[in-house]
């Protein structure tokens, strides 16, 4: 069949078209129409996948290796990678695990077993995204390993991580129950806890009156599946009024995993082969396989003499004791791990490795210690937890040493440490410290190799700015055009100016290496603050952009967080921040003053109730009761909110968009504002007349501007908005200033603005958000300027960019040409 293209260009389109090849054409057009808009071809990689796994599944693997994928610093995973020729594993899964994975290139399409130690938020809070991320490269399946309970995290999440395409499966395991394949055993090791004298069971009648809510059973991608959607505004899914009651379970059991190799023959050695007169062929595959064989002369070749010595398969382990409660069943069960220290039977059981996910106070206490000590002198202890320092996002760090150059008050430096490991306390002199890439290889036996571990290098980023062409003259202009600010650039003055923006995360849909997902900080006071939806990877965010006290700090100040809807890039990271406060704060910590959909209710109480509690780290206000009675709650008006306002947007079921009043403190020469400031956040929508009417006459618009504006139709699919159609919402609304954020991934460093949306006067004055990024209002005249410097500085993006467009401008034409040589009054595909 001839393709679009071809068909252009063919004498088919010049001459006459036949009726009935315009008929078919009809039809082809209506076909691609229904067409997945970004086809990942699932099942061909699926199908390539399982004939690999049948190729290897024999073969003992000969070179197998541990990398270190997150290094347990603060805000950031513990997640160890087993990876060999052909077969991966994954060793715990926190949040943020994915965006380590992108971008270090770590390859998941071989990934078929995940094994947890806990269930707990900390470890599990990564799975979502990861298996999403797996179902895209054509994982067909994938197995979860760990206590009880990691099967239900995928039905609490059926609503809004959907995997249609790769199926789950979470099994039990007890003490003594054996995973094998041909690469390891693998030997479960369950330590239970043991609850403190006094200490309130779980499933108390406290708790037990908390387990009921609402079932969701919201479809929040049917728009995407569903054109007929698009030509009126979503309408609220109807509400199951089943609800569900769960028995109370704590977590009581974590999993620690003793590996041992599978033992391989030792390397072939052609050269002693030869010398020995073997001939080529199938003679020298039984040597390799361990055979002796008698050569045509009679003599017999043992398989010994000419290979190097047999692999028993080495032993490594994974250790996580959350807390001392579990020091009893982990002293009980020493036995288990006797054969793998220094009383090993043979040398070759002694354990090479042993990754300690276990948490520094843990490590440091008598018992522990003890279990250490057992080890042989050559067992090397891999910390993963807060002894470590750097979090391996390296692409942030140099993105943001790039913007720092634009302006250091706007685009402060992240505080978080580079690897230190020069003088570790005494007491922590035998733990291998280690960052993102670090390597144990374990077959052959090479030791720790740091040669690629992530680090931070800022000569080398701010050379690379050195090499761009036009970068030192925008650069120059702009520096001239900040100086007229001289007020702004008083960091005493902008100390005590609030409220103040920062943006945590930019980027819509999965986190890249330079966006983090949905997050928007607002500072109203020095002592507390609000979060603008919290995706996945938020507390780390916190963590980088202040460091470790000031985001204690933080911490302690957000006093409530707004969650527009339940897209999985817009929540899942609420979890994390409630552990991180109660972590912070202890039995002390103040509930959060939650806004969201009310549906979001059964995934927390699912959560609180199989896995961990919550429900008394928060107190849910439900968006609808916003619509017609702004909110106007005493603790709000304490920490300088007035109202908190809602309205229905236009993007999937329960999505709202919101309306902040509050009050300016400080001095604000540049703009000239006293009283309250009108902050409006959009959420996800796209073009909503509600949302005009919510954000009437704001100080701050703060928009979604997901695509560029050649993709309008796929944006109205999507039901997010373009550039050019988030700017006009500002303007119909009056906002004095416009900040666009959310944007699609494609565009991870810079939006591709037309020239005449580069400058001021479009009845608003814009500016482009960035990850990591600090605003006040006295900043916020100064943003539209900075556009020529970001161009000049990412111009190889943005080339990109336009080339792109031109391709799909061109191939608009060529199917334009098309439709009017056939005479078809079908639209042209969106793709």
């Amino acid at each position: 069949m001839y393709t679009i293209s071809r068909l252009v260009n063919s004498n088919v389109v010049r001459s006459k078209v036949p009726v009935r090849w315009n008929s078919a054409h009809k039809k082809l057009n209506k076909l691609l129409s229904k067409m997945p808009l970004d086809p990942k071809h699932i099942a061909e990689a699926q199908k390539q996948r399982l004939k690999l796994k049948q190729k290897v599944s024999k073969v003992s693997p000969g070179i197998v290796n541990l990398q270190v994928l997150g290094c347990g610093a603060p805000g950031t995973p513990a997640s160890v990678y087993l990876f060999t020729d052909q077969t991966r594993y994954l060793f715990n899964c926190g949040e943020g695990t994915q965006r380590l994975a992108y971008e270090h290139k770590t390859k998941l399409s071989c990934l078929e077993n995940i094994f947890m130690t806990r269930t707990n938020w900390e470890r599990i809070g990564g799975l979502p995204g990861i298996c999403l991320t797996m179902q895209d490269v054509g994982v067909p399946a994938v197995s979860l390993h760990g206590p009880p309970g990691l099967d239900e995290l995928f039905k609490a999440m059926r609503r809004f991580v959907i995997l249609k395409d790769m199926k789950v499966e979470a099994s039990e395991y007890a003490t003594g129950d054996v995973y094998e394949d041909h690469v390891m055993t693998l030997r479960y090791v369950v330590i239970n806890r043991q609850p403190a004298s006094g200490a309130r069971e779980a499933g108390s009648d406290e708790d037990q009156n908390q387990d009921e809510a609402t079932v969701d059973d919201t479809d929040y991608y049917a728009y995407e599946r569903k054109r007929e959607t698009l030509q009126k505004p979503q309408s609220e899914a109807v509400k199951s009024v089943q609800s569900t009651n769960w028995t109370k379970r704590e977590e009581s059991s974590v999993m620690a995993y003793i590996c041992k190799l599978k033992p391989r023959h030792g390397q072939l050695s052609l050269e002693k082969c030869v010398e020995l007169g073997v001939p080529p062929g199938p003679l020298l595959g039984q040597l390799k396989n361990g055979n002796d064989v008698t050569l045509p002369d009679g003599r017999v070749v043992r398989s010994c003499e000419v290979r190097a010595p047999d692999d028993p398969g080495p032993v490594f382990m994974f250790i996580d004791i959350p807390s001392r409660e579990y020091m009893d069943d982990f002293v009980a069960k020493a036995e288990l791990f006797e054969k793998y220290q220094q009383t090993a039977a043979e040398e070759s059981d002694q354990a090479i490795f042993v990754v300690h996910f276990s948490p520094l106070d843990v490590m440091r206490c008598d018992e522990y210690r003890q279990f250490m000590d057992r080890f042989s002198a050559s067992t090397r202890h891999i910390a993963l937890n807060e002894v470590n320092s750097f979090s391996g996002y390296i692409a942030a760090h140099r993105i943001q040493y790039h913007l720092n150059q634009l302006d250091e008050q706007i685009f402060p430096l992240l505080r978080e440490e580079n690897n230190q490991y020069a003088d570790p306390p005494a007491n922590d002199t035998d733990l291998v410290r280690s960052s993102s890439l670090s390597y144990m290889h374990i077959r052959p036996p090479k030791g720790i190799d740091r040669t690629l571990e992530a680090s931070l290098n800022p000569q080398e980023y701010l050379n690379e700015l050195e090499l761009l062409p036009d970068f030192k003259e925008a650069l120059a202009e702009l520096k001239q055009q900040l100086a007229q600010h001289t007020a702004r650039r008083s960091a005493a003055v902008r100390a005590e100016q609030f409220p103040r923006l920062i943006f945590l995360g930019t980027g819509s849909s999965i986190p890249n290496k330079t966006r983090n997902v949905s997050a928007i900080l607002i500072l109203t006071s020095k002592q507390s603050s609000i979060l603008l939806d919290c995706g996945e990877g938020t507390v780390g965010q916190i963590w980088r952009v202040f460091g470790k006290e000031q985001a204690e700090e933080i911490l302690r100040s957000i006093k409530t967080v707004y969650i527009s809807h339940l897209h999985a890039d817009h929540h899942l990271g609420l979890i994390g921040l409630l552990q991180a406060r109660k972590k912070l704060l202890g039995d002390n910590c103040e509930c959060l003053t939650l806004v969201a959909p009310e549906q979001i209710s059964y995934w927390l109480r699912l959560y609180d109730c199989r896995f961990e509690t919550i429900h008394k780290d928060y107190v849910l206000v439900k968006n609808a009761d916003l619509l017609e009675n702004p909110l106007q709650d005493e603790k709000l008006l304490a920490v300088g909110i007035k109202e908190i306002a809602t309205c229905r947007v236009r993007h999937c079921p329960h999505s709202f968009g919101v309306a902040l009043k509050v009050a300016s403190l400080g001095t604000h020469p540049e703009t000239n504002i006293e009283g309250d400031v009108k902050i409006t956040y959009s959420g996800d929508t796209m073009p909503c007349e509600s949302l005009i009417e919510l954000g009437r006459d704001s100080t701050v618009l703060i928009h979604e501007a997901t695509m560029e504006d050649e993709l309008a139709a796929e944006a109205r699919i999507k039901m997010h908005s373009t550039l050019s159609q988030a700017i006009e919402q500002g303007r119909k609304m009056n906002a004095r200033y416009t900040l666009l954020t959310h944007f699609s991934q494609r565009y991870a460093k810079i939006p591709r603005l037309r020239p005449d949306q580069q400058q001021t006067g479009l009845g608003t004055d814009l500016g482009i958000a960035f990850d990591n990024m600090e605003v006040t209002l006295d900043d916020l005249p100064t943003l539209c300027k900075f556009y020529p410097a970001l161009k000049a500085m990412f111009i190889s993006h943005f080339e990109e960019m336009e080339q792109k467009a031109i391709k799909r401008g061109n191939k608009k034409l060529r199917l334009e040409t098309v439709k009017t040589a056939t005479g078809s009054k079908e639209c042209s595909p969106t793709r």
